[in-house]
């Protein structure tokens, strides 16, 4: 992550709930970044972070976080395509 980007998983603070939600990004991550065009994947990555963080406050689980951001990110990225 660049110095200058917030880190969404800050909100957290937990040192062990930063670690399962930064593992869900990974998952998360490595699941949709095929499906990301090479130019926007700083951005979307970034933006996969804070989705993870906003789902992580439900759940210790990290692969049902994954899952949960897996689906979030996907939606949204289809509401925001014309």
């Amino acid at each position: 992550m660049r110095t200058n980007e917030a880190n969404p998983f800050a909100i957290l603070e937990d040192p062990g709930a930063m670690a399962r939600a930064e593992s869900a990004w990974a998952a998360a991550w490595s699941y949709v970044e095929h499906g990301v065009p090479a130019g926007d994947q700083e951005r979307q990555s970034q933006r996969m972070k804070f989705v993870v963080a906003s789902v992580a406050l439900g759940t210790d689980d990290p692969r049902e976080m994954a899952n949960k951001a897996i689906q979030r990110f996907l939606k949204e990225t289809r509401t925001r395509r014309p």
